[in-house]
């Protein structure tokens, strides 16, 4: 009698380990569930969205991730930021999502990092911003790793970044190729270029300081407000100030009034660089009339092969999905390969300090070049991984100037280009 309930016992055991195992195996060939959310109003969210997409659709036709297909979760947060709360709440503790990528203004990325920051301990994920600039993201994992390590900041035009990519690539444009040493910078008010204009303690010195270092003289600095509508005045003041470039770190400011106003000023044979924004996009040929002739910009929307990614990511995203590269849809199809590259390396996803320690290792082909964050602080690789092409708008389209080895085009001054 015993004897047949210890072979009972036995035979309970195994029966609970094999359905254990067989629990185990189930989960495992689960779908790896990722939100994703931002403004679907705004055309960059758009394009983000559409980019999430052709990178889930992509490698789930090559056969996911380590065997296990991805299921994507589409949110739209209006460009609120309660409704942004309540989306990424939604993501984490209801529908169980490993990542939430946000591909939307950095406010929102702040806001859904401080509620992530909260569910963490008991609903552990990874939370991803991949087109917010500014520091306030990395800021927070500089200052409470321990609390914020769950978050990774993926457009690159953060402050300090932007000093390494455009004031450096500038400085050499500046020089090199405009033959110009004395510079004007017109910043625009925001708080993204606040560490621009201020500089960052213990972290990065002013625009003009990183300009001087680089052996050019600022001879004129000006802030301009979002709702400005006249420059003429800037202008004029920059004709009168002797400088041989302006250097304009703007990019949610009129830009369609701003070069207009220039190309009918006395700065007008003074060659223009700005950092973002309209400017470069194709729509602003039309949109300026063809004023913005001569002018530069870091454009991530032209067609150069800077990886073998480059031109198929251009080319599928408008065939599949009817929408243009607009800035940030790279940085999240990117995002996604560095992430699932992180998912191998790391084993699988039962692990999530080993996943975010893969992360801050992780390097992976990309658009624009490698992406990869930095591992103390979570931002992406600045250049040279990451590249932005300097292009200047000559006969109707935009032409890269710079970095050399992708050059399209040599520069050539506003007044030649008007002839």
């Amino acid at each position: 009698m015993k004897r047949n309930l210890f072979l009972i016992g036995i035979s309970f055991i195994c029966l609970a380990m094999i359905g254990e195992v067989g629990i185990a195996q189930a989960q495992s060939t689960e779908p790896i569930k990722i939100g994703f959310m931002g403004n679907l109003s705004a055309p960059s969210s758009i394009s983000a969205k559409a980019a999430a997409m052709m990178a889930v659709d992509e490698m789930n036709q090559a056969g996911g991730i380590l065997g296990r297909q991805i299921k994507l979760i589409v949110e739209d947060t209006k460009g609120e930021i309660p409704k942004c709360v309540e989306i990424y709440k939604k993501l984490v503790m209801v529908d169980r999502v490993l990542a939430v990528f946000i591909g939307e203004k950095v406010e929102m990325g702040v806001a859904g990092m401080e509620i992530g920051a909260e569910l963490y301990p008991e609903y552990p994920h990874i939370f991803f911003s991949t087109i917010g600039s500014g520091d306030d993201i990395w800021h927070h994992v500089r200052d409470n790793y321990k609390k914020y390590k769950f978050g990774f900041q993926t457009y690159y035009f953060i402050s300090t970044n932007y000093l390494k990519i455009l004031s450096e690539l500038n400085s050499e444009v500046f020089k090199k190729l405009i033959k110009a040493k004395k510079v004007a910078i017109v910043y625009e008010d925001m708080e993204w270029t606040k560490p621009l204009r201020k500089g960052l303690k213990d972290v990065s010195p002013r625009l003009a300081e990183v300009y001087k270092k680089n052996g050019l003289e600022v001879v004129y600095e000006t802030t301009v407000s979002l709702d400005q509508k006249m420059f003429s005045s800037v202008f004029e003041e920059i004709a009168a100030s002797g400088a041989g470039v302006v250097d304009c770190t703007v990019g949610y400011i009129d830009e369609a009034a701003f070069i207009k106003q220039w190309s009918q000023s006395s700065a007008r044979n003074i060659p223009v660089s700005l950092w973002g924004g309209l400017a470069g996009m194709p729509p602003a040929w039309k949109m300026t009339e063809g004023k913005v002739v001569g002018v530069m910009i870091g454009s991530s929307m032209v067609k150069v092969p800077i990886t073998k990614k480059t031109i198929p990511f251009m080319d599928n995203l408008m065939a599949k999905y009817k929408v243009g590269p607009i800035f940030g849809s790279h940085t999240t199809y990117d995002s996604l390969y560095g992430f699932k590259k992180a998912i191998e390396k790391a084993g699988g996803i039962g692990n999530i300090e080993a996943l975010i320690k893969q992360l801050e290792q992780v390097e992976e082909v990309a658009v624009l070049g490698t992406i990869g964050w930095e591992p103390r602080y979570h931002y992406n690789l600045p250049y040279p991984k990451y590249i932005t092409p300097i292009v200047q708008w000559q006969k109707g389209e935009m032409k890269v100037i710079f970095p050399l080895q992708f050059k399209q085009a040599d520069y050539i001054p506003p007044d030649d280009l008007r002839r």
